[in-house]
């Protein structure tokens, strides 16, 4: 035998793993999930803008194209008002066909070419982050076999291939090549680690000053532990460093069982913090929507393993799984040819097209059939015109302080120990923290005695790229203890201040 047949060389090696990763077949569990979830998401968000579609993308209202920033002007036509109407009330339908399953790759394709037509329409609000991934996903998505399980075309053929096929065939699922499902994780690994060098260049990044200020607005949605994670910087601080490593390395790990486990844990909880920190609702749902393209042929199996275990166990959900089978099964059409499925699917297109043009008309949502007349320019108040051509005001020196704290301990630069209680002798840290911008600025920091009188006083220069300063305060022992306070100051005058106390020194008491 020759030795040649014996003995794989190692190019023959690494192109059998590169045909196995990309064109293995399995059954495409992990791509019908996300087939189910990303539509569903993105459907939510075109209902809350189709009100005001005709604003947002047409020509009869206001629309921003996003080609129009790089002077690509009149990249892509801008649509009348009634047929804008109606294409996005289409989207939402093949949003929702997708999502079901129903005339899957057609209601794909359709989806993200209007999705994507949408986005370059309005650059303000509709072309996001997570608008230009979901944009993504939907072609991939288009590009597989997403629909052959858990949808309604398997569901309508299912009775016919009962009927056809042999009895040991008869609850076999279809199996693909696995290369759109690899294409989507290689995407999601490559989105994250283009972040983590972007994070790398973002100045404040690493020390939480970013995420920090950005916990202290409303520029997404209310979030119900920005503020109080703000009085703690040094979480934002460590939860940097986690994201950029966890960033940087997902591509890497992702492809073993603990690695993927790993990653997809600190995936999830990293999207579920930034919902709760800084209001961040579409892109959580979405990145985390896509994980399931993860989801192996063994990792399902294990689970219906378990889940068939608990079923045993249980007699009542056992007949409640008995009965609701049966009833899936009665509604199942007993012969529905692919035209029929077809046909209904386009007289759908159609009766969406006009139906949403004819409710838009009938809401007069612009008020031109008001019963006292279109509505009119009113002319505006005197007090607005006044107070909108008044002169740029300067910024005020108290609102460039953001904060200041007193401590004894700093890790990454940050006040780990707030207190206001100390004892003589200790080595005070006052912190100062300043909002962007400032110019470079002078700031005094004193420690005056509770009637006034200044007890130690330093200064420094804050350049413009410094969001904060630590200042150095030693209490002498010779201060007899009590009430004392920091005072921070520029130009003169008082910004902020921060009351403190001095304890006595406790001596060791001999025995």
């Amino acid at each position: 035998m020759d030795a040649k047949e014996l003995i794989p060389t190692q190019q023959n090696s690494i192109r059998n793993r590169f045909h196995r990763f990309f064109f293995a077949k399995e059954i495409p569990f992990g791509l019908a999930i996300v087939r189910i979830l990303v539509p569903l998401i993105l459907f939510g968000t075109v209902c809350t803008r189709w009100r005001y579609s005709r604003e947002l993308f047409s020509s009869d209202g206001a629309p921003a194209p996003l080609a129009d920033i790089f002077r690509y002007y009149d990249f892509l036509p801008v649509l009348p008002g009634s047929v804008v109407v109606g294409l996005f009330a289409a989207l939402g339908f093949f949003l929702i066909c997708s999502s079901i399953g129903w005339m899957t790759r057609f209601s794909l394709i359709a989806s993200v070419v209007l999705y994507t037509y949408f986005c370059f329409m309005d650059c303000i609000s509709m072309a996001t982050k997570y608008s230009v991934i979901a944009s993504h996903v939907l072609f991939l998505l288009s590009l597989s076999n997403c629909g052959a399980i858990w949808s309604v075309d398997s569901w309508l053929k299912g009775r016919r291939q009962n009927r056809s096929l042999p009895q040991y065939t008869k609850y076999e699922l279809p199996r693909f090549e696995i290369w759109p499902q690899r294409l989507m994780q290689i995407l999601i690994g490559v989105v994250y680690f283009g972040a983590a060098m972007t994070k790398l260049h973002t100045p404040g990044y690493l020390e939480g000053d970013q995420i920090s200020y950005w916990a202290m607005s409303r520029y997404n949605n209310p979030h119900p532990m920005g503020d109080f994670l703000t009085m703690y910087p040094i979480v934002f601080s460590v939860m940097s460093y986690v994201a950029l490593v966890w960033e940087i390395v997902f591509v890497f790990i992702v492809w073993q069982k603990w690695g993927r486990i790993v990653g997809l844990g600190l995936g999830a909880a990293f999207h579920i913090g930034t919902l709760f920190s800084l209001g961040l609702y579409i892109f959580p749902m979405i990145s985390i929507s896509i994980y399931f393209c993860f989801l192996t042929e063994k990792d399902v199996r294990w689970l219906s393993a378990q889940f068939r275990r608990f079923y045993r166990q249980g007699v009542w959900l056992a007949q409640y799984f008995f009965k609701l089978n049966a009833r899936i099964e009665s509604l199942r059409p007993h012969h529905v040819t692919a035209w029929k499925s077809s046909a209904a699917w386009g007289a759908g297109i159609v009766v969406v097209l006009f139906l949403s043009i004819y409710v838009e008309d009938r809401l007069d949502l612009y008020g031109l059939r008001r019963a006292e007349g279109r509505m009119t320019l009113h002319e505006v108040a005197p007090e607005l015109i006044e107070e909108m051509l008044v002169p740029e005001q300067v910024m005020r020196q108290k609102d460039k302080f953001l904060s200041v704290d007193v401590g004894t301990r700093m890790v990454g630069g940050w006040l780990t120990d707030r207190k206001s209680e100390f004892m003589v002798g200790d080595l005070i840290l006052v912190q100062c923290c300043l909002n962007p911008p400032h110019e470079d600025i002078w700031i005094d920091c004193h420690f005056c005695e509770e009637n006034g009188r200044i007890v130690t006083r330093v200064g420094q220069i804050v350049p413009r790229e410094n969001l904060r300063y630590t200042f150095q305060i030693y209490a002498p022992e010779i201060l007899a203890p009590g009430n004392y306070y920091v005072s921070i100051k520029s130009k003169g005058k008082e910004m902020m201040r921060r009351s403190i106390t001095l304890l006595p020194k406790l001596s060791a008491v001999a025995n």
